[in-house]
């Protein structure tokens, strides 16, 4: 299994798309690793991970065709990981030559009343036909193609919202058992029954990529994101359980120029405690 990291901020970007911020201005200068379009990701050439306003972007950077892509799984229905209308132009006119129609979407049922609520009568029917939504329900399994998906209840958004984090598997190359991958953002710290669903896990993940927004705050598990020092003593815990061995990617991703940290400054404080920093384009194969 690839997996690629297309973007790696929160939702305003880094530099941020309105902000003249001291981390801001120096991500600028520094370029390279530091500059972070909004979160998004790519399991192979068909599994792609949330929708964001710089997909088109994406696609151009890492030379993508995302006509390729069979499934979409969202995680929760706010704009950087959700951009309704950029599914309008796929298929019709707009696109009349594509590898794959049919694009199957996971998601929460709000996600997809988004969409037909945002869409502003821009979708046709033969565009709309080629959409297939399945609405998923936390802790129940789907299978979409080669992928098992489990959505898990995130901590995020507030009452009446229903974000997920993901746990996907999929067969390994030679057949021996399956890659686990856990794409952990956005959320804080896990509630209960998703921390037994992890103590039940028959092996340790290959792929832990967690979220990481508050960067130097210490959020003391307190709201929807994580900082640093959260991460890092999740990282214990889970390791506590089994969840993470020694041949576990650790990644943390998804940054905000509110948390501070630069790339060079969040490798200082990943590097020894075994974790990884994710950044636009990094790739792990697993």
């Amino acid at each position: 299994m690839k997996f690629m990291y297309l973007g790696t901020a929160a939702a305003e970007g880094w530099p941020a798309v309105f902000c003249q911020c001291p981390a801001c201005l120096e991500a600028q200068r520094l370029g390279g690793k530091n500059i972070r379009t909004r979160a998004q990701a790519l399991i192979n050439e068909d599994l792609l991970i949330d929708l964001p306003p710089d997909t088109y972007m994406h696609k151009l950077q890492h030379n993508l065709d995302l006509t390729s892509v069979r499934y979409l799984l969202i995680t929760h229905c706010h704009m950087d990981h959700f951009y309704p209308q950029e599914l309008t132009v796929r298929g019709s006119g707009y696109s009349p030559v594509m590898t794959v129609r049919d694009l199957h979407i996971y998601c929460a049922q709000e996600t997809k009343d988004q969409f037909y609520r945002c869409h502003n009568g821009e979708l046709d029917r033969e565009s709309d036909e080629a959409l297939h939504w399945h609405i998923l329900k936390a802790f129940e399994p789907v299978q979409a193609g080669p992928y098992r998906i489990v959505p898990l209840p995130a901590r995020h958004m507030g009452e009446g919202n229903e974000p997920f984090v993901y746990h996907i598997e999929a067969p390994r190359e030679n057949g021996e058992g399956n890659v686990s991958v856990f794409y952990l953002h956005d959320s804080g710290y896990y509630a209960p029954e998703v921390w037994e669903y992890f103590r039940n896990l028959p092996a340790a993940a290959d792929l832990i990529s967690i979220d990481s927004t508050s960067g130097d705050i210490d959020t003391q598990f307190k709201g929807g994101h994580l900082g640093v020092p959260d991460v890092l003593r999740v990282k214990k815990e889970m390791e506590a359980i089994g969840m993470v061995d020694a041949h576990t990617h650790f990644v943390m991703n998804h940054f905000s120029h509110n948390g501070h940290l630069l790339h060079h400054q969040l490798e200082a404080l990943a590097g020894p405690a075994g974790a990884e920093v994710s950044y636009d384009g990094k790739s792990i194969y697993l």
